[in-house]
């Protein structure tokens, strides 16, 4: 009998609040529940739930809430110090807006006695999650609410620490820890362990609904991404976000709520990198790092950063979409700055395996590839730039007439124009790094020789990356000033005087990749050839490393082609014409019999030798070369590409 009155206490009360009807007269209805049933932990959660709420609501500055409140304390003595503050014991019912009665106390005791109340709405909930109530999950989340709602200093970190318990467990850093409330478990009564103390022991005594068990996943789901977001906990919220894409036991109720949990990872994410404060906080990580995880969200949810500034639990214009593809622009940019050729590399490959068409998906995505693109490029041509041999530190002296009668490969670069970028790329990033200005300004019509020793390690890896370049470079706007030309070698000094003659100087007409690929070539060989010539050897070299053949045993088959053979001083024809290239690779394959009876150290070691002496040259071979190809702002990749083809 006692079971069904507090039952029915119980839910009057509940159906007092439902429809509106007074706090007080809800109160007394809980009250009568507590008295019949005092084990029970429905209704004393219920009243403190209610108070709690009241108070965040309608009681700042009320006296009539204040006293409703005050009459129904969890403690006692709460009641008659809050009751002797005010200097009244009675309350008015249904005047709860009226505020007359404010004008007889003060403010500041008005806000004493609500601190002192809402304490004691915390307390009575906290009863609701101790010992075996742990997972009494309701209360818990009203907890963090109401510290949440209080927003003092401290309380959102407490209000996290609070719901926290919900969404992790011993094995996991982030998952749903809740269980469904099941009045029908009956568990051991806890022992109290403050002996002497009158303490009630609650249980759970009604069940919960899995549709309200679910919606209460939802609600605090959402409450606690929020927490993370205010105490900027990035790590935790890279793990949340992470959970709902990849869960599969809540994946059809939660999955409509990844948009939220990226929103709020974005906001932090996006605020450290932005604050130097923020990132100490989140444990002194770098921008770089920052970026990165950046970068892995755009090639994740590309598709999404449209939409995820207007979430109305995100409702952040800071995530705006130009604001979210700036950061991505700004990681490439870093990137290129450090000259970190690996990484954009791989960046590239990310991009043009995850957007197999990027200029039809979307401008942003295209803008992306292309200044992806155009930094590998620039990173490239710096690391060429920084090996390269400078006329000033060959020696020269005592060199022997070269014997070999082959063409010089011969390098201009023009930084005025290298520092000009993509005319629809970001503005502020726009052009190459000043800082590498000096180094790009030093190549001056310099004839290219085999590398140092220490750098051809360096040489060899670029090279890869190069013909990689070479071969994916789909998309991107790349810079001109990048002049290569040849010497015949009957231009070569005799005793300090220059042999003119009509056409020593051939420029090569190719595309940037092409041109990036023959200079590394002639680094790592010492030597000029062709670049029909150049592509065939790469491909091979590919073809037999993708056959897991060591790349020992391969350099030791595969002989690098032979120099351009001995040619006329008056040659002026192009390297631009697809018969010309199928022609220069026949002649490659013709003579690749006859090179490779040449050991590949002495081939360039005479090649070495050639060049040094033609490095003694007066800059009068220069002030020849036609400019023509730096008139033009740009050179466009697909160019490059039909090149690709026709070399192929």
């Amino acid at each position: 009998q006692n079971l069904s009155q507090w039952l029915h206490a119980f839910y009057l009360g509940k159906l007092c609040e439902k429809l509106g009807q007074s706090p007080a007269k809800a109160f007394s209805y809980y009250k009568k529940a507590i008295t019949l049933n005092p084990t029970a932990v429905d209704p004393v959660y219920r009243m403190h739930a209610s108070r709690l709420k009241l108070l965040y609501t309608r009681g700042k500055q009320n006296l009539n809430v204040i006293q409703v409140v005050a009459d129904y304390t969890y403690n006692q003595s709460t009641k008659e110090n809050v009751l002797s503050m005010l200097g009244s014991s009675e309350q008015n019912d249904n005047a709860l807006d009226d505020a007359e009665g404010n004008k007889l106390v003060k403010p500041d005791l008005l806000d004493k006695a609500w601190h002192i109340l809402y304490d004691d709405c915390l307390h009575a909930l906290g009863t609701c999650v101790e010992g075996e109530l742990k997972h009494f999950h309701k209360a818990r989340y009203k907890l963090a609410q109401g510290f949440y709602r209080r927003g003092e200093a401290g309380d959102l970190e407490r209000a996290k620490e609070e719901l926290s318990f919900c969404f992790k467990s011993t094995r996991s850093s982030f998952t749903v820890n809740m269980w469904e409330i099941d009045g029908a478990v009956r568990k051991g009564r806890r022992k109290n362990p403050n002996i002497g103390v009158s303490r009630k022991n609650l249980e759970v005594s009604l069940s919960e609904s899995s549709r309200k068990f679910i919606t209460c996943i939802r609600k605090y789901m959402i409450l606690y991404l929020d927490l993370l977001e205010k105490n900027m906990d990035l790590w935790t919220l890279e793990r949340a976000y992470t959970y709902l894409r990849t869960d599969k036991r809540f994946a059809l109720c939660l999955g409509d709520i990844v948009p939220v949990g990226l929103g709020k990872y974005l906001q932090v994410l996006t605020a450290a990198i932005r604050d130097p404060e923020i990132r100490r906080v989140c444990g002194d990580v770098s921008t770089e790092q920052l970026l990165e995880k950046m970068f892995g969200v755009f090639m994740d949810h590309a598709n999404m950063l449209a939409d995820i500034s207007t979430i109305p639990e995100v409702n952040s214009p800071e995530l705006s979409e130009s604001n979210l593809y700036g950061y991505i622009h700004q990681y490439i940019h870093l990137l290129e700055s450090d000259v970190r050729v690996d990484v954009l590399e791989a960046l590239n490959e990310k991009i043009r395996k995850r957007f197999k068409t990027p200029k039809l998906t979307n401008s942003n995505f295209a803008k992306i590839c292309k200044h992806a693109s155009l930094s590998w490029c620039r990173c490239i041509l710096i690391k060429l730039a920084s090996i390269t041999p400078l006329p000033e530190s060959m020696d020269t002296d005592n060199q022997p007439v070269p014997l070999s009668n082959g063409l010089l490969l011969y390098v201009d670069l023009q930084p005025d124009e290298l520092l000009i970028s993509s005319p629809d790329g970001p503005t502020q990033f726009k052009g190459l790094d000043m800082n590498w200005f000096e180094t790009l300004a030093r190549i001056k019509n310099i004839p290219i020789r085999q590398t140092s020793e220490d750098n051809m390690e360096t040489a060899v890896t670029v090279m890869k990356s190069t013909y990689n370049f070479y071969r994916d470079s789909s998309c991107g706007t790349f810079p001109s000033g990048i002049n290569l030309y040849t010497v015949t070698p009957s231009q070569a000094s005799v005793e300090g005087l220059l042999q003119q003659a009509p056409g020593i100087v051939d420029t090569l007409d190719l595309s940037i990749p092409r041109k990036l690929l023959l200079w590394v070539y002639t680094l790592v060989h010492g030597r000029y050839c062709n670049i029909s010539a150049v592509v065939k050897y790469c491909d091979e070299m590919k073809a037999r490393n993708k056959r897991g053949t060591l790349t020992a045993a391969a350099s030791s088959q595969v002989t690098p082609p032979a120099p351009h053979s001995s040619v006329s001083s008056h040659v002026t024809s192009k390297e631009k014409s697809a018969q010309t290239v199928s022609s220069e690779a026949q002649e490659a394959n013709a003579s690749a019999p006859v090179a490779a009876t040449v050991p590949l150290h002495q081939e360039a070691e005479g090649s070495a030798s050639l060049i040094a002496t033609e490095a003694q040259k007066p800059s009068a071979v220069a002030s020849q070369l036609s400019r023509s190809s730096s008139s033009r702002t740009m050179e466009s990749a697909p160019d490059g590409g039909q090149g690709n083809a026709g070399a192929a």
